[in-house]
């Protein structure tokens, strides 16, 4: 075959149509939408995971179990011996150990991922293409950032046939590699006061307030 200016513009054209749809992949999309949608449907929810941080060029490798309550923007979230109260105003940041809870005000543009807002991410400043379907009909989903601004470079979700998000992991530019498993997932209707950090509640708690 000949390759004359015409071929060569229409190769460079079939080349950048596959990059744009491997960048905002429509399958991909279909997947996420459905599973953000299934969470949003309900009023709550509860779940216990564990988080895994590998960085093998430092030999790390740390294991850490966590529990999650979501209502919306709003979560408890225990991990690491700290309990964190987000109500969708304010963050408080209480460690039984030192007693002492530290508020500052809730800022979602600075929130790190977790499975509190794992669930809508892409819907602002990402890429996305489906990677796999496994034999057990689990979809595996490759975000990327548009920002390289960002900490981090790729987030890679599993999701079940059911459209349930059941493990994800982070990739940051310092080597670091966070890995989230969901092992348990209850939906629940929790009062909105429950996300308040309530000092009555903890005698002799020393009180830092940031805002």
């Amino acid at each position: 075959m000949i390759l004359t200016k015409k071929n060569i513009l229409s190769f460079i054209s079939l080349i950048f149509f596959a990059q744009i749809q491997a960048q905002y992949d429509p399958q991909a999309l279909a997947i996420l939408d459905a599973m953000s949608k299934k969470y949003k449907q309900i009023d709550g929810f509860k779940a216990e995971f564990s988080q895994q941080l590998i960085n093998k060029s430092v030999e790390l490798n740390e294991n850490i179990s966590g529990q999650i309550t979501v209502k919306g923007d709003k979560y408890i979230l225990n991990i690491s011996s700290q309990r964190i109260f987000n109500n969708g105003i304010d963050v408080f940041t209480y460690n039984p150990e030192i007693k002492e809870v530290t508020i500052n005000t809730y800022n979602p543009e600075e929130s790190e991922i977790s499975i509190g807002n794992i669930y809508d991410i892409y819907k602002k400043g990402f890429k996305y293409a489906l990677l796999e379907t496994t034999s057990n009909g689990n979809r595996i989903i490759e975000l990327d950032p548009e920002s390289r601004e960002e900490n981090y470079f790729k987030i890679r979700m599993t999701i079940n046939s059911k459209e349930q998000l059941i493990s994800f992991m982070i990739f940051e530019r310092n080597g670091n590699k966070y890995i989230y498993t969901i092992h348990s997932f209850i939906v629940t209707n929790i009062p909105d006061d429950h996300f308040t950090f309530n000092p009555s509640k903890y005698p002799n708690v020393e009180i830092i307030d940031f805002r």
